[in-house]
C-alpha cells in the first residue's frame, strides 16, 4: 500500500528537530519544568504516523493479522518501503498501535524493506558461526564502552553454544585492519563499535575508524561497500554507530546501512540517531542473545528494543533500525535444511570436437503428456523461474504466475497500461519478475504485493530482456543498443550493439533492431543477437569480446557455463564454445523460436515455429521429438531433478511433459 507522507517538507524538518530534542531529554538527567514530557510528544508524533499509514480497513486488517498470528503461533512483521522524498528520515518505529495505544514496534517487528531486485537468500551455514568485531578508538574522539560491549556480546553468543560460535575482535582499528580480516577469512557477522555520521556535502553516510596517525578517519558508505565486496558469506552487519541509518532526503541508499544491503548483505542493523553507550550495550547484548537462541533477526531486534525500554526507561529503544534486502528474516539457514538454489547449475556434459549435422526423425513422439497445468488465454511468453514457478505474459495485460507441478495460481499482476506484455525475465529471487510491453516499457513486479517495484522507459522498441544471474542488473535490447539498468531502475550502461548503417549493410527502410539478449557467466558481459545476423559478446564498455556469425536472423539464445546455443530463422540450431568454436549444428526446417538447456541433464530443448519440441542430447548428439503442441509456442523449459519439461502456447495452454524413455533409460534423469 502506498500512502502520502504524514508531513509536508516544511513541517517535517521542524517536527524531526523537536522529536530529536524529546529523545535526548528522555535519557538526560536534567529536569526541565513546565514543558511537555518527552513520552507525550513522541506518542503524539506516533499517532499522526498511524493516522496516515494504519487507518480504516488497514487497522482492522492489522488486528486480524495479529490475532491470527497469535492463534496459529506464527510470527508477523510490518515491512515499510520508504521510497518517497524525505520519508526515509522519519522514525517509523514510533508508530502507535491504534487498538492498544502502545508502540507497534515493541510488539510487532517494524522493518525497513529495501525491496531489491537481487536479494541474497540465506546460504547453508557451516558451523561455527563466525563473528568479526571491530571497535574504533580514534585519539581525537570520545572513547566508547567497547570493552564492556565485547564482553557482553561474547557472553550472549556463547552462553548456550560455545562450541558453535567463534567471536574474534580485531586488535587494530584502521580500515586496513578491517579490509585484511574480511578478505582473508570467512565471516558471517560483522559488528562495528564506532562513531558515525552523515556527510551532507557528499550525501553519504560514514563510520569513523582510526587513521595511520591514530586520529579519526571517515570510512564513507561507498568505501565500506568495497571492503565487503569479497565477503560472500557475510549475512549480518550490526553498526553500533550513531547516525549510521541516516540518509539524504531523496535517496535512502546514501545511508551507510542501506548501501551495505545494496551491496549484497541480507540484513543490517544501524542507528538512526545518536545513542548512549549504555543503551547501545543493552541493545547489543540482548539482540545477540536472541540470535543465539535461534530467533529470526527481526524478532531479535524487537526483543532487544523491549529490553532497552524496560531497562533504560528512555526513548532510545527506537534508535536501532533493521534494514532487510527481502522478506527473509532467517539470515542463517541451518546446515540440515539448505535453501533452494536461486540459479540453476549449468549442464556439464562433455561435447565432441567435431561439427555434426543431424536431422531427427519426426515420425514418433516419445514423451507422455502429464497434463494441462493452466489455460490462460492468448499468451505471448512463458518463462520458468526460481522455485519452479511459471510466469505467463497474457494478452489481457496480466502477468500470471503458477506452480509448475499442479498449476496453482500464486500471483496475478494487473496491467499498469494498455500495452500488452510481450516478454518476461525472472530475477534469481522468486519474488521478482520483469515484463516488457509493446511500447517498450519494462515493469519489475513484486509478486508478493502484485504491484510494480519500478517502471523503466527505455525510449525505444525491442524484445530482449534478461536479468543477470545475481539479480543486480537488467539488460534490454533497444533498437540497435543494449541498455543495462540497476536494481533501482537507473540506467548504468548504454552499449552500441553494431554499426551496420555506417558499413552500408542495411537495406532501404530496414531498422537497426537488436534481438534477444542474455548475460554471460560472471554477469560482466552481455550477449546480444544483432540485426546483421551476428551474435556478439560485449563488455561493460561496449567493446566486442566474441562474435558468432550466422547466415540468417537469430531468434533465440541460451547458455550454460560452457556452451552457447543459437536458434535461427531458417531452423538451424548451433551449439558454440565460448571461444567462438562451432561444436554442433542441427537443422529443423522451421524457425527455432525458443531454446532451453536442462539444469541437471546434458540436454537442449528446441521449440520451433510450428510447435514441435525437440530434445537434443549434448553428449551423443541424439535427438527426438518430445511434444507436438497444438499451436505456436510461447516458451519451453526443463523442470529440475528429471521432472520433465513444461511448454506454453500462444493460445495460452500450459502443459507438463514427461521425459522420453531413452533419456531415463540411459541414466540421464535423476
Amino acid at each position: 500500500m502506498r500512502v502520502a507522507p504524514p508531513y509536508s517538507e516544511g513541517e517535517l524538518q521542524g517536527t524531526l528537530a523537536r522529536l530529536e530534542t524529546a529523545l535526548t531529554r528522555s535519557y538526560s538527567a536534567a529536569v526541565t519544568r513546565g514543558t511537555v514530557t518527552p513520552e507525550r510528544s513522541v506518542q503524539e508524533f506516533g499517532k499522526r504516523l498511524t493516522d496516515v499509514v494504519i487507518r480504516d480497513k488497514i487497522s482492522l486488517q492489522l488486528d486480524r493479522c495479529i490475532n491470527r498470528a497469535k492463534t496459529q503461533g506464527r510470527s508477523l512483521r510490518i515491512l515499510l518501503r520508504t521510497d518517497g522524498p524525505h520519508v526515509s528520515s522519519i522514525p517509523w518505529e514510533y508508530l502507535v498501535d491504534p487498538s492498544r495505544k502502545d508502540y507497534l514496534a515493541l510488539r510487532v517487528p517494524v522493518v525497513r524493506d529495501l525491496q531489491l531486485m537481487d536479494p541474497v537468500p540465506p546460504p547453508t551455514l557451516t558451523l561455527p558461526l563466525r563473528v568479526l568485531g571491530i571497535s574504533a578508538r580514534p585519539s581525537d574522539l570520545p572513547s566508547l564502552e567497547e570493552e564492556r560491549e565485547r564482553e557482553r556480546i561474547a557472553h550472549a553468543l556463547q552462553r548456550n553454544s560455545s562450541d558453535n560460535v567463534d567471536v574474534h575482535w580485531l586488535p587494530g582499528d584502521r580500515w586496513q585492519d578491517l579490509a585484511q580480516a574480511l578478505r582473508s577469512g570467512t565471516w558471517h557477522v560483522l559488528h562495528c563499535v564506532c562513531h558515525g555520521g552523515f556527510d551532507e556535502d557528499l550525501s553519504s553516510g560514514y563510520i569513523q575508524l582510526s587513521g595511520d596517525d591514530g586520529s579519526a578517519m571517515r570510512l564513507h558508505a561507498g568505501d565500506f561497500e568495497r571492503l565487503i565486496a569479497d565477503s560472500p558469506h557475510l549475512r549480518l552487519i550490526v553498526l553500533n554507530a550513531c547516525d549510521s541509518a541516516v540518509s539524504g532526503d531523496e535517496d535512502v541508499f546514501t545511508s551507510t546501512a542501506a548501501s551495505l544491503v545494496l551491496a549484497g548483505v541480507p540484513a543490517v542493523v544501524a542507528m538512526q540517531y545518536e545513542i548512549t553507550d549504555e543503551a547501545a550495550l543493552v541493545f547489543a547484548s540482548s539482540f545477540y542473545k536472541w540470535i543465539a537462541d535461534g530467533l529470526p533477526v527481526d524478532r531479535a531486534v524487537t526483543r532487544a528494543r523491549e529490553e532497552v525500554k524496560m531497562r533504560q526507561g528512555s526513548l532510545e529503544w527506537a534508535t536501532p533500525v533493521l534494514f532487510l534486502a527481502s522478506d527473509q528474516t532467517r539470515v542463517f539457514a541451518p546446515a540440515d535444511d539448505p535453501p533452494q538454489p536461486t540459479t540453476p547449475p549449468s549442464s556439464q556434459g562433455s561435447t565432441p570436437d567435431r561439427v555434426t549435422f543431424i536431422k531427427p526423425s519426426r515420425k514418433e513422439q516419445l514423451s507422455e503428456r502429464i497434463g494441462v497445468l493452466a489455460d490462460v488465454g492468448s499468451c505471448a511468453r512463458l518463462a520458468l523461474g526460481p522455485a519452479q514457478l511459471l510466469a505467463a505474459a497474457c494478452e489481457d495485460g496480466l502477468i500470471r504466475v503458477f506452480t509448475s507441478l499442479d498449476g496453482e495460481l500464486v500471483a496475478q499482476c494487473p496491467p499498469v497500461q494498455r500495452e500488452n506484455p510481450i516478454c518476461l525475465a525472472w530475477s534469481p529471487w522468486r519474488r521478482h519478475v520483469a515484463s516488457r510491453h509493446e511500447d517498450g516499457t519494462v515493469v519489475v513486479w513484486d509478486l508478493q504485493t502484485e504491484s510494480p517495484v519500478c517502471v523503466i522507459s527505455p525510449g525505444g522498441q525491442g524484445e530482449g530482456l534478461a536479468f543477470s544471474a545475481d539479480g543486480r542488473w537488467l539488460a534490454l535490447s533497444v533498437e540497435n543498443r543494449v541498455q543495462v539498468y540497476d536494481v533501482r531502475g537507473a540506467r548504468v550502461r548504454d552499449l552500441s550493439a553494431w554499426q551496420a548503417k555506417k558499413a552500408g549493410m542495411l537495406r532501404s527502410g530496414e531498422k537497426e533492431t537488436a534481438g534477444p539478449v542474455i548475460f554471460a557467466p560472471g554477469d560482466r558481459h552481455v550477449i546480444v543477437a544483432c540485426a546483421d545476423n551476428v551474435v556478439r559478446q560485449l563488455n561493460a564498455q561496449g567493446q566486442q569480446v566474441m562474435a558468432w556469425p550466422h547466415h540468417q536472423a537469430v531468434l533465440s539464445l541460451a547458455r550454460t557455463e560452457d556452451l552457447v546455443a543459437t536458434g535461427c530463422l531458417d531452423g538451424q540450431v548451433r551449439i558454440w564454445s565460448w571461444q567462438g568454436r562451432l561444436l554442433r549444428r542441427t537443422g529443423y526446417g522451421k524457425p527455432a523460436r525458443h531454446l532451453a538447456f536442462s539444469p541437471d541433464l546434458p540436454m537442449l530443448a528446441i521449440a520451433d515455429e510450428e510447435g514441435t519440441v525437440t530434445l537434443r542430447d549434448l553428449n551423443s548428439g541424439k535427438s527426438s521429438i518430445a511434444a507436438n503442441l497444438a499451436s505456436r509456442p510461447a516458451g519451453v523449459a526443463f523442470l529440475g531433478n528429471g521432472m520433465g519439461l513444461v511448454t506454453g502456447t500462444r493460445t495460452g495452454v500450459i502443459e507438463r511433459w514427461a521425459l522420453p524413455d531413452w533419456i531415463v533409460q540411459q541414466g540421464g534423469a535423476s
